[in-house]
């Protein structure tokens, strides 16, 4: 989404100009009626109630550039601001294009990345004051963007990123190729310990640790854990097939029940898999909507050459031209030869989960 510029000042909203013309795919710029002038193509007016305006950018935008002083900017976001995970990144810029302040969200909403690309882009300043990129130190939201994560508890996540900006030995687990994972952070501090097992990180000498993993973790090993934040990777296909009409309900509620009983994260479901005769199923649309997932389609066609471990279903095949949905759904959505959990059914459902490869 293009970010949105907002000048209340002659001197900004020629900043602004600059910075829409700059900007790869352009910005959302809203100035001072005043100040528009013909060439401004689609510049929306302030208005009187900046406050009020402020509101609608925080719920329309993701990234939003103020170019006036930072404690206008201070007091005009505070009646609005949530959380750090649902937060717009906030920069601020002064008039004269001198500095590009990150002001709200700099690492999970980006307003860092946003305040040094505007700053590369006008000549500016970035101005940076969290302590992990002042220190050269990944952040633990830093590293849940970077790896495609969901961050399991914000709190954790705050905590053992305090214990590396502090120089404390942290412990890295990931489930996923360790490789891949150096590759994607980039080059680490030497009080960040990369382990292939779970094993070898519990036994480690440690103030804190990071597991990437799509995995619920035994009590006991949890109690051996200590000071830690799990990163859920979006790794998890689950491929669905239901009734006509099946409720959501029926839907999550197995959907639960399999992901605990086999000891998964919801977390790291990256999307639902079915057949593309569901297009417009209500259920499955809105279960997937409730947890912003995404849903991908196979056609009969493609569905009859996917693999049905658990064997072909004539009855399915009477009611959908298919042997099989969730699970060739699955494997193919996954790019997997194997699944992790097999078909499971409810009364009027089933599921099955793969684990997708690495992009």
């Amino acid at each position: 989404m293009r970010p949105a510029v907002v000048a209340i000042t002659k001197g900004g909203s020629e900043l602004a100009r600059r910075l829409q013309d700059a900007y790869p795919g352009g910005v959302d710029l809203y100035l001072q009626k005043r100040f528009i002038t013909k060439d401004d193509a689609g510049a929306r007016p302030v208005g009187n109630d900046l406050s009020a305006l402020t509101g609608r950018l925080f719920r329309k935008y993701r990234s939003i550039a103020f170019i006036m002083a930072a404690g206008v900017v201070v007091r005009l976001i505070a009646p609005h601001l949530k959380d750090k995970t649902a937060d717009p990144a906030v920069v601020v810029l002064d008039e004269g294009g001198r500095f590009v302040v990150s002001l709200l969200s700099g690492h999970i909403g980006g307003a860092n990345a946003l305040a040094t690309e505007i700053a590369g882009l006008i000549g500016a300043e970035a101005v940076i004051t969290t302590a992990s990129d002042v220190r050269g130190v990944p952040a633990v939201d830093t590293m849940a963007g970077l790896l495609g994560c969901a961050i399991e508890d914000m709190k954790a996540a705050k905590d053992v990123t305090a214990a590396l900006v502090n120089g404390e030995e942290v412990a890295l687990y990931s489930h996923i190729d360790l490789a891949y994972v150096a590759e994607r952070l980039g080059p680490l501090p030497d009080n960040l310990k990369l382990y292939t097992s779970i094993d070898d990180l519990l036994w480690a000498d440690r103030a804190a640790s990071v597991v990437i993993t799509p995995n619920v973790l035994p009590e006991d090993e949890l109690a051996r854990l200590g000071r830690a934040v799990f990163l859920r990777p979006k790794v998890l296909v689950v491929g669905m097939g239901c009734n006509r009409g099946t409720s959501q309900r029926e839907l999550a509620g197995l959907v639960g029940r399999v992901f605990r009983a086999r000891g998964l994260s919801p977390l790291s479901i990256r999307n639902i898999a079915t057949i593309e005769d569901k297009r417009d199923e209500a259920g499955m649309l809105g279960f997937a909507a409730r947890r912003g997932l995404p849903v991908t389609y196979y056609t009969k066609t493609k569905l009859s050459h996917g693999p049905t471990p658990s064997g072909r279903s004539e009855a399915v095949f009477r009611n959908m031209g298919v042997y099989g949905v969730c699970e060739p759904a699955a494997l193919i959505s996954a790019g997997a030869k194997k699944l992790l959990v097999p078909k499971t059914k409810s009364k009027n459902t089933t599921v099955a989960v793969a684990e997708a490869a690495l992009p």
